[in-house]
This record gives C-alpha cells, sequence and structure tokens, in this order.
C-alpha cells in the first residue's frame, strides 16, 4: 500500500513539473506531445485513489462511530467531556468536507481524463493545475482529520482516563 501512495505521489510530483521552470506555462506543444501519456497515468491515479478513498472513509467512519459511543458512555457514567464533543463535531465536520472535496476532486479528474487536450491544450493544463491544487487540498483534510484522531487520544489521556481509572 504505501508503495502505491509512494508511485502516486511521484507520478503527481512529476505531471505538476513537466520539464518546466517554476512558474511558467509548458508550451501548447509540450501539452500536446504529453497530454495522452498525462492522461494515461491520470488514469492510473483515479484508480488508485479510489481504492485509498474507500478504504481511507471507511477507517474514518468506525473512527467517528468510536468516538460517538465513546462519548455516550461518558455521558451514561456521567463523566464530562466537552472536549471529546467537540473534537468528535470538528472531525465529523470535517469529514463531511472531505467527502465533499473529493467527489469534486474526483469528477474534475475523470473530465481531465477523458478531455480533448490536443484541441485546447492550454485549458487542459490550467485544468491539470487545478486538481492538483484540490488534491493537496485532499491531503491536507487528511492531515487534519489524522491530527483530531490524535487530539482526541491525547485529550482522552490527559482528561478522562484518570476519572475512569479511579472509578
Amino acid at each position: 500500500m504505501k508503495k502505491v501512495v509512494l508511485y502516486v505521489s511521484l507520478v503527481v510530483i512529476t505531471l505538476a513539473n513537466i520539464a518546466v521552470p517554476a512558474g511558467a506555462v509548458p508550451s501548447d506543444n509540450v501539452i500536446r506531445a504529453n497530454c495522452q501519456s498525462i492522461q494515461s497515468v491520470l488514469s492510473q491515479i483515479e484508480k488508485t485513489d479510489a481504492a485509498l478513498r474507500i478504504n481511507r472513509g471507511r477507517i474514518y467512519n468506525e473512527v467517528l462511530d468510536l468516538f460517538y459511543a465513546m462519548n455516550s458512555r461518558l455521558a451514561s457514567n456521567k463523566i464530562s467531556a466537552p472536549e471529546l464533543v467537540s473534537i468528535t463535531s470538528d472531525f465529523d465536520s470535517q469529514l463531511a468536507d472531505f467527502r465533499d472535496d473529493y467527489n469534486d476532486y474526483d469528477d474534475d479528474l475523470n473530465e481531465l481524463i477523458v478531455a480533448e487536450c490536443q484541441d485546447d491544450p492550454g485549458d487542459f493544463y490550467n485544468q491539470l493545475i487545478n486538481v492538483r491544487d484540490e488534491r493537496a487540498k485532499l491531503n491536507d483534510e487528511i492531515a487534519s482529520l489524522d491530527q483530531l484522531v490524535d487530539d482526541y487520544w491525547t485529550k482522552f489521556n490527559d482528561n478522562v482516563r484518570s476519572v475512569v481509572d479511579g472509578n
């Protein structure tokens, strides 16, 4: 799995730097010459991303269910844990944003894969940059979700564990 993620990351970095100096837009001829191979790589990325999204989504749903279950259990035992409830709410909201943003990314990626890049290479390149930026945003959202899981664990250990262990 890590090899796939590494491969996908390398491909995206390569695509983002199509032998062009930073800040420069490649010529239409360069884009036309490479667009079919770029679309082929994007198709592979789309397949890999879909599998990763399904697996990650399942894990996040399970984590959210566990957060709700723990918060419920604490409340039923009259243990106050407003920080955990807040983190759970933030996680739920961030997860909804991740789902929406992934759907937008996937739609835009699929449009890019079937685009007629020979006809309008400049537009194709702009769409490629947009998809790259959407993917980077998803990466940031994943990091944020992972941080919220860490925060929940830390707050639980710091504030709740001593109360639970004391009972």
